[in-house]
């Protein structure tokens, strides 16, 4: 008898896990922001600006934090900032969560890897190191980050990180004073064999400062890097159809933030992810459990009736998720239409929306629904 044992993909396993745990809510994976501030000074940042100092977890925080995430069941932990690496006990934290079995992945802006953290990296390997990418000279990262002579330091850890097997990724916020220069970022990070994305949804700060928005690109403009950026439409219909809903849903989270996933501030503080600065409990203080189920409690949250998301079916693949609309009206269930405009363009350019013109553009936002403030809708570009 010769039985054969099948063999599953990696993403299989992944995706079979996902949809378990999607449908019995087990957080497989967590975001822990170990350090608020950074030493860089980007204006289109929501989190460092407004950070104080003593904004660090300690060691001990972070074991504990460590040990409520592994008995709830997650596997996937990413560390973030702030910049990770700042942190004065980076190694003794990042240890502490790889000797509890978690897969680490971190992000960063990658100055401060030298030698010696590359070597340390390469002897306890996370999942990935997602690098910010913020331009391709001094003299553009000096715009951006307000450092001096920092492209070169990027590109050095880049390939020390590289050259020790440890798998990078690199991405890129879609600005004003980033994007004449994605293309030939996609092109640098393919030409050393490295994944990159960039990201159109520019937020205000945490706190409220709105000095990011000035950096938003509009939708016309997002529309025509989408275009710079993959010159065969084929790519992005078929994207558009595999994720556009063929039947309306008044659910307002339909990712896995809250179901699956959740993120942790430097606080203690929990929220749905990364993005989202609005947090429903704390494990320094409460229980997992509890705080999962007041997660919980907020993802469940449906659309109101007459919302205009309500019976979109681009929803799943919109630039407004919950989160970036959270930050921009202080609701997850508010409406950014510049955000919308977005995602209307992109469907059209798929061929699966007649105008790319969303209806509120005609019909008017309903009163009932919260938008930005006056000052937001000032700060943000034209919406045609």
């Amino acid at each position: 008898m010769n039985d054969m044992v099948p063999l599953l993909d990696r993403r299989d396993i992944g995706d079979r896990l996902s949809m378990m745990a999607m449908a019995k809510r087990i957080p497989l994976s967590a975001s822990v922001e170990i350090i608020a501030t950074c030493n860089f000074k980007c204006t289109h940042c929501y989190i460092a600006p407004t950070a104080q100092r003593g904004d660090v977890m300690s060691v001990a925080d972070a074991e504990i934090l460590f040990d409520q995430l592994a008995s709830a069941g997650v596997m996937t932990l990413l560390l973030t900032g702030g910049e990770v690496f700042t942190h004065k006990q980076f190694k003794e934290i990042y240890l502490a969560a790889k000797r509890r079995g978690f897969m680490v992945q971190m992000n960063s802006n990658a100055y401060m890897i030298g030698e010696r953290l590359a070597d340390f990296l390469a002897e306890w390997p996370p999942e990935i190191v997602s690098i910010s990418l913020y331009g391709l000279s001094d003299a553009r990262y000096e715009e951006v980050t307000g450092i001096p002579h920092a492209f070169g330091r990027v590109v050095r850890a880049i390939d020390l990180l590289q050259a020790r097997g440890i798998r990078v990724g690199l991405k890129c916020p879609a600005m004003t004073n980033t994007v004449d220069e994605l293309a030939a970022m996609k092109a640098f990070a393919a030409d050393r064999g490295i994944r990159f994305t960039y990201d159109v949804a520019i937020t205000p700060q945490e706190f409220g400062g709105l000095q990011p928005l000035a950096q938003q690109l509009s939708p016309s403009r997002v529309l025509e890097l989408d275009i710079e950026m993959n010159q065969d439409d084929q790519h992005l219909s078929r994207f558009f159809t595999n994720v556009t809903d063929k039947s309306a849903s008044d659910n307002l989270y339909r990712c896995g933030a809250g179901k699956m996933s959740l993120a942790v501030n430097v606080r203690g503080g929990v929220s749905t992810c990364v993005a989202s600065r609005q947090t429903v409990g704390n494990l320094f203080d409460q229980p997992f459990e509890e705080v999962w189920g007041a997660l919980g409690g907020k993802t469940s949250k449906r659309l109101a009736e007459g919302h205009p998301c309500a019976t979109c079916k681009f929803r799943g693949v919109c630039v407004g998720c919950p989160a970036t609309v959270e930050q921009m009206t202080g609701l997850p269930d508010g409406y950014v239409q510049n955000f919308c405009r977005m995602t209307h363009l992109r469907a059209h350019r798929a061929g699966l929306h007649e105008t790319g013109v969303p209806r509120t553009i005609a019909e008017g936002i309903p009163a009932h629904v919260r938008v930005p403030s006056a000052a937001a809708r000032r700060a943000l570009p034209v919406v045609m």
